[in-house]
């Protein structure tokens, strides 16, 4: 199955009810501080400044893009869905932002080489079939200028499914909590009809290489809620090392320099 054949499925419902940030969007004022943490955290990995030029493929609302286009920036989005292109129009309009928005597939765009200083990638991958995810980082590699960078934030991670959440239910069971067979969201219309290809902190890695890039790294953000515990302290700690954290740890993200 590829993205196209679920298309129809990414309407105004779904980015105004689903997507994350949906919430926060009818408060959004421009500004860093009214964008969705996730949102403000992708700035931030990708270190974009005022003087980028930024590509934002799979834009969904356009916040980033807004904000980016606010302070000076030359912002782009991209998205197949009409609704959100729509979304985003109207909210650029209002603000008075100038960002352009297009839709359009990411392979449907025609894009000199070596255009963007920036290009990210915000829950798409995981949207896209895996053959069309070699064909966005080839893409992406692409339209990068020479130490562009191109930032990839994923959810969930798949091993962490496998195998870390067999875990997580014997902890709880050890903790007398029962937690489900199977994850909730596994279960959900949203993970059989809109999520093709879940990544891996491996998987991510080999689509860079296979693109052409040589500067990357992949990570996992996480924010634990402060503990008195010295013993939760130190499991938390452990988890965020290798190897327990690609199993353990689910919010993915790459970075990668051309």
């Amino acid at each position: 199955m590829k993205s196209a054949d679920v298309k129809e499925i990414y309407d105004g419902d779904y980015f105004l009810k689903a997507v994350d940030g949906c919430k926060e969007f009818s408060e959004f004022d421009g500004t860093f501080n009214s964008l969705f943490p996730r949102y403000q955290r992708n700035i931030q990995l990708l270190d974009l400044q005022p003087q980028h030029k930024l590509l934002e493929i799979g834009c969904g609302r356009g916040e980033v893009c807004i904000f980016h286009a606010l302070r000076g920036g030359s912002a782009k989005g991209v998205d197949y869905s009409a609704d959100a292109i729509s979304l985003a129009r109207e909210k650029a309009t209002v603000l008075g932002a100038k960002a352009e928005f297009m839709e359009s597939s990411f392979d449907g765009l025609e894009e000199p080489a070596a255009t963007y200083d920036r290009i990210l990638a915000s829950e798409f991958i995981e949207h896209i079939s895996a053959e069309e995810g070699l064909k966005f980082f080839q893409a992406a590699f692409s339209m990068l200028k020479p130490d562009g960078k191109l930032l990839v934030f994923t959810m969930p991670n798949t091993l962490q499914r496998r195998y870390g959440y067999p875990i997580q239910r014997l902890w709880a069971l050890l903790h007398g909590k029962r937690l489900p067979k199977q994850p909730a969201e596994t279960t959900s219309e949203h993970f059989w009809n809109f999520h093709l290809n879940e990544q891996n902190y491996f998987s991510l890695r080999k689509f860079a290489h296979q693109a052409g890039f040589r500067r990357f790294m992949v990570g996992y953000d996480v924010q634990y809620a402060p503990t008195p515990s010295k013993v939760k302290r130190f499991i938390r700690c452990l988890i965020k090392l290798p190897p327990l954290c690609h199993i353990m740890l689910s919010n993915l993200f790459l970075v990668a320099q051309k």
